[in-house]
C-alpha cells in the first residue's frame, strides 16, 4: 500500500484511491487486504459480511463527530511493530 508506482499518495489517507472519476467504488490490483492464490484467507467473506453488519449498525445507530473544538483529524500513520493511527477523539450522538 506504500509504493508510489500504484498509489497515487501513498503515505496519506486517501480514500479516493478506490473511486473511479464519478465516485463509484473500484477494487485495485495493488490491493490485496486478504492475500491471494492458495495462501488467500478462508474468512475472507465472513469477514467482508460482519464488517459490513457492524459498521452499518454503527451508522444507523450513530452520528460521529469530532469534540467541539476539533478541526482536523491526524490520519498521518504511527510506524511500530504494527502501523496504527494517532490517538484521538470522538464524540458517537445517537441519532
Amino acid at each position: 500500500l506504500f509504493d508510489p508506482e500504484y498509489w497515487e499518495t501513498p503515505h496519506q489517507f486517501n480514500p479516493g484511491h478506490f473511486l473511479d472519476k464519478d465516485g463509484n467504488f473500484v477494487t485495485r490490483e495493488a490491493f490485496l487486504a486478504f492475500s491471494a492464490g492458495h495462501r488467500i484467507c478462508l474468512g475472507e467473506v465472513l469477514a467482508r459480511m460482519e464488517l459490513f453488519i457492524i459498521f452499518c449498525s454503527l451508522l444507523q445507530t450513530f452520528k460521529f463527530t469530532p469534540p467541539e473544538g476539533v478541526k482536523e483529524v491526524n490520519t498521518d500513520i504511527v510506524f511500530g511493530s504494527t502501523m496504527k493511527p494517532h490517538p484521538y477523539k470522538l464524540c458517537a450522538v445517537l441519532r
